[in-house]
């Protein structure tokens, strides 16, 4: 197969993708019917499922505090309350992360600040971060992007040097390990998305992670009033509360507890098989399979993410590179998310008034303020991660036929 399919040529891909992730097993299905059955759909108190939920999660990280969220983001803005953001204090976000990550903190006035990232893993630079930090700076939070944990070291030595709260996003990177302690555990306050594709999934949902007696009581505060608050927290501090209701439904909970009882034997799985991709890509000009640190593991690997280099292939631009590799049948396109600090809501004062209080300047930014999570975008290229979470080598073996296909007939698409 000489001639490009985007020119006409039989495709390189004919291999069809596993199924998608998640699945859900034999004993999840029968607790579902079970709740199903009971007409057991919603739990506003701690009933047993729930309850079970958190105690597993606890245990797999090795914290003593869990609640249960309506999704990753309503976990966030329990977190960053709990942390104790006001309105006016600012808090370090990396440029590079799903708006979710910073959408909380407008619902508390928080002022976001973002910073660069390193622009090989995509993760945050923590020199950039600490540039940053004024007197106004209450906290920092980070994303283990794909599954790549963060220098925790050292934010926990920045953190400690500038008397900051932390919160972790480990929406990407459930399992996953820094110096063989699982993420979720560095923090003042931790979360995990429990929606989407991720590796825990139940449909929608999220979790907080904390070991402060403090944090979890005013996380309970925002988003587990009267039933569920009262069993900590004394009435007359919870009849109400802020009100937000992010209680996790029942069938989520038993969902999410059936896949941490097999995550690790999961996170394994899928690991030889994108390590498997990363093998067949290394032999191939202009593309370079994503980088692991020596003192991490991935864990989940929410996303594969290969780095392009158009100099390797005669300055080809990316965009027809992709054009091309879709043509012969790969699932393959740039990421969704682009760099925080080039949406609107960064770029203009869309957002304003109502946000901030009076003499509490936002910072905006424009092209070429953050050239690392910028050069980190330009070069993204996503593989479907979501279905490569079981052995599938003829289809990997079709991919790396394909990219090379397009590789070796670059001059014809410049």
């Amino acid at each position: 197969m000489t001639q490009l399919a985007l020119f006409g040529g039989d495709r390189a891909v004919s291999a069809p993708l596993p199924s998608p992730w998640p699945h859900l097993s034999r004993p999840a299905r029968q607790r579902i019917d079970a709740l199903l059955d009971a007409a057991s759909l919603s739990d506003y108190a701690l009933g047993p499922e729930m309850a079970e939920f958190e105690r597993v999660v606890a245990d797999y990280h090795g914290v003593p505090h869990v609640l249960g969220a309506a999704s990753g983001t309503a976990a966030l803005h329990m977190a960053f309350h709990a942390v104790g953001i006001e309105p006016g204090d600012e808090v370090i976000v990396p440029s590079y992360s799903f708006h979710a990550t910073v959408a909380p903190l407008f619902l508390l006035s928080g002022v976001p600040v973002l910073c660069d990232v390193d622009p090989v893993t995509g993760n945050i630079d923590l020199a950039d971060a600490e540039r940053r930090i004024t007197g106004r700076t209450k906290a920092i939070v980070v994303t283990h992007m794909w599954g790549h944990p963060v220098d925790l070291d050292g934010l926990a030595a920045l953190a400690a040097r500038h008397g900051l709260r932390v919160v972790e996003d480990g929406s990407h990177a459930h399992g996953a390990r820094y110096r063989g302690k699982r993420v979720g555990a560095f923090s003042d306050a931790a979360v995990f998305s429990l929606g989407a594709r991720k590796m825990v999934s139940g449909g929608t949902g999220g979790v907080l992670l904390t070991s402060s007696e403090e944090v979890y009581r005013r996380a309970l505060m925002v988003g587990h009033c009267h039933e569920r608050a009262q069993l900590v927290l004394p009435p007359e501090d919870c009849t109400v509360g802020y009100g937000a209701n992010y209680h996790l439904s029942p069938l989520t909970a038993v969902l999410c507890t059936e896949q941490y009882l097999d995550l690790d034997q999961r996170i394994e799985v899928k690991t030889a098989v994108l390590d498997g991709l990363s093998r067949r890509l290394e032999a191939i000009p202009g593309l370079r399979p994503p980088v692991t640190a020596p003192e991490v593991t991935r864990g989940g690997w929410y996303g594969y993410k290969a780095l392009y280099d158009p100099a390797e292939l005669g300055g080809l631009p990316l965009d027809r590179f992709v054009e091309a590799l879709q043509a012969e049948g790969l699932a393959v396109d740039r990421p969704s998310n682009r760099p925080l600090h080039r949406l609107n809501m960064f770029t203009s004062r869309a957002l304003e008034p109502g946000y901030y209080r009076p003499g509490t300047e936002r910072p905006l930014y424009r092209e070429g303020d953050l050239p690392g999570a910028e050069a980190y975008y330009a070069a993204c290229l996503s593989f479907p991660a979501p279905y490569l979470h079981k052995p599938c080598d003829d289809l990997l073996d079709q991919y790396a036929e394909g990219i090379l296909k397009v590789v070796k007939n670059c001059g014809s698409l410049r």
